[in-house]
């Protein structure tokens, strides 16, 4: 008999060690912080992490109308075989002129280049240029452009 009351106050025993050796945090209740610092530093990171994106996005849409121009000025460099898309090129080229100028208006800057470009797609002809073109004005340009505009109430 009192080797069970010796082995019930053992057990007691640990497990009271084991309460008094857990972490204070995780022994009271969890109080909101209630602290305005708190919340503005939340809030500050929320706003850099904005601008990091929309900086981001920025380079992509600068990177992306860049190699675009390239290719065009490369189709039209191949005069007589693209004759007839000659106009089509023009047209693109102007397009890509008024991202560019979008972007400035909007003081959306290129970037740094830390990152290495993204693989490129070639294309073989001049219908895939076509579609590349329109994918990007209705993806990349289309997104960062919109959300620019947005933000500046225009």
């Amino acid at each position: 008999m009192t080797f069970k009351v010796l082995s019930s106050y053992t057990g007691l025993i640990l497990l009271l060690l084991l309460w008094a050796s857990l972490d204070p945090a995780l022994q009271a209740p969890a109080q909101p912080v209630c602290d305005q610092s708190v919340m503005n530093k939340f809030i500050q990171d929320a706003g850099k992490m904005e601008r990091d994106i929309r900086s981001r996005q920025a380079s992509e849409v600068w990177r992306s109308q860049a190699l675009l121009s390239v290719a065009i000025g490369r189709v039209k460099s191949q005069q007589p075989r693209m004759q007839p898309f000659l106009r089509q090129l023009e047209v693109m080229e102007s397009g890509l002129r008024s991202v560019r100028e979008i972007l400035r208006r909007h003081n959306a800057q290129a970037g740094p280049q830390e990152e290495p470009l993204p693989r490129t797609l070639s294309v073989q002809t001049v219908q895939k240029l076509f579609s590349v073109y329109s994918s990007f004005l209705r993806g990349k340009a289309n997104l960062f452009i919109a959300a620019a505009c947005q933000g500046s109430g225009r």
